[in-house]
């Protein structure tokens, strides 16, 4: 039997000294190696203690000292929380094929009249000479390292005196949460960009956000409590014939959730909702390696709960836009959008009726409506209660009512996630 104990095969399965039957192995069985590890830890305390004790009291005494810290340090850093992967981009990567890191960064040069065949001089890493709250070349012990580059640049970007820097963040925060930000084109704080409309609140803004220590949590807070933020969206006949477009924030802009929230908004409903967070992404498509990969929306399976996460975990192609996506105005991945567009069209109407995924998900609400409620009244107050947060008027009860009779809860459901209520932020 290969299994008899005095087979090889026995003996290397239940090492102990190293040899089997036949000849030495390298490693030993996992009770031995416990057992000669212990060991040696404890023959080397033994010969530590030893050479301490030959020290004179000061080294001894600064030798307890240090070890009493680090313990401190290590209870400090048992107490906190096991520490999250981080997923990024490395330029430090082993070879593969024809790809290899660089080493150090290549020579820059300037370009007279943009001729690359001219080089002039070569430049070392700094910033622009126009802005003066930090000398714009960098003073680097190691000039060819890349993190001390990127950390001089991210040091002089976020200087406390770069004004620019913090209006900028301010105004695209406000602009998340209004719509519009005090200067409507936050990519451009420059001659082509637009004047802020209340340059004054941009400034204090800026201000409170770097005292606070750049926090943003602060600043949302300090916004959503402000009683402009607060405001209804109530039109006024008297004040749009001053300021039409609401620049002056009169009144709340009315807004369109975004794609990606129509889509969190439609599986939170249903119940279908992943809370997770953070790790890798997921994909909306199937997928198809070939020499020219295939990204295909249509064969998703739209009940596959991996995909029930929050869509800011979905894995974008930029060359291959989700459909669904697209047609509810998500930014375009392969350019730069600072201010998303915000359209109405037959096709957002026709796709959040017809599209595989809202079909599917209209029928998970059905499914849900039907278990936490007993009749069709019940489940129509409930469908209000979840979509819209509200309860139905007499005259509302009646249609829904009349329209699952006819055409099935789902349908209902699906009218109601169609609605401008559900869609909008009044």
């Amino acid at each position: 039997s290969l299994d008899a104990i005095d087979s090889g095969r026995w003996n290397r399965n239940h090492l102990v000294d190293g040899y089997d039957s036949r000849k030495r192995i390298g490693g030993v069985g996992p009770d031995s190696l416990e057992n000669l590890e212990s060991e040696r830890d404890g023959l080397t305390q033994k010969r530590r203690e030893a050479a301490i004790a030959t020290l004179p009291d000061v080294s001894r005494e600064y030798i307890t000292s240090t070890e009493d810290d680090l313990e401190k340090k290590r209870e400090e850093l048992s107490v906190l929380p096991d520490p999250k992967w981080v997923y990024s981009a490395a330029s430090e990567f082993k070879k593969q094929g024809n790809f290899s890191p660089s080493g150090e960064p290549r020579a820059i040069h300037l370009l007279p009249r943009g001729d690359i065949g001219r080089p002039g001089k070569e430049v070392v890493p700094a910033a622009l000479r126009v802005l003066h709250h930090q000398p714009a070349v960098f003073d680097l012990d190691k000039p060819n390292d890349e993190g001390q580059r990127r950390a001089a640049l991210a040091n002089w970007i976020s200087h406390p005196e770069n004004a620019f820097f913090w209006r900028s963040i301010v105004n695209r925060v406000w602009h998340y949460h209004f719509g519009k930000g005090l200067v409507d084109t936050p990519n451009d704080f420059g001659k082509m960009g637009s004047e802020p409309t209340h340059p004054e609140l941009l400034d204090w803004l800026a201000v409170a956000f770097r005292e606070n220590g750049g926090s943003l949590k602060w600043l949302h807070k300090l916004i959503v409590t402000s009683a402009a933020y607060r405001q209804v969206s109530t039109g006024n006949e008297n004040n749009a014939k001053i300021d039409a477009g609401n620049r002056y924030l009169w009144r709340m802009n009315r807004m369109r959730l975004d794609a990606e929230s129509v889509r969190d908004a439609i599986l939170c409903v249903s119940g279908k909702m992943d809370f997770t967070m953070g790790g890798p992404g997921y994909d909306l498509f199937g997928f198809i390696d070939d020499h020219s990969p295939h990204y295909l929306y249509r064969e998703l399976d739209v009940d596959n709960p991996k995909t029930h996460r929050r869509t800011i975990y979905r894995f974008i192609v930029r060359s291959v836009p989700d459909p669904l996506m697209e047609c509810l105005d998500c930014a375009d991945p392969s350019q730069n959008v600072p201010v998303r567009n915000q359209t109405l069209t037959p096709l957002q109407s026709l796709a959040l009726l017809n599209n595989p995924f809202t079909v599917r998900m209209s029928e998970h609400l059905a499914a849900r409506l039907e278990l936490e409620a007993s009749d069709l009244p019940s489940q129509v107050d409930q469908a209000y209660e979840l979509c819209l947060s509200r309860k139905p008027s007499e005259e509302e009860m009646n249609l829904l009512s009349d329209h699952a009779k006819e055409y099935g809860l789902p349908a209902a459901c699906r009218v109601l996630i169609n609605s401008n209520e559900f869609l909008f932020v009044d």
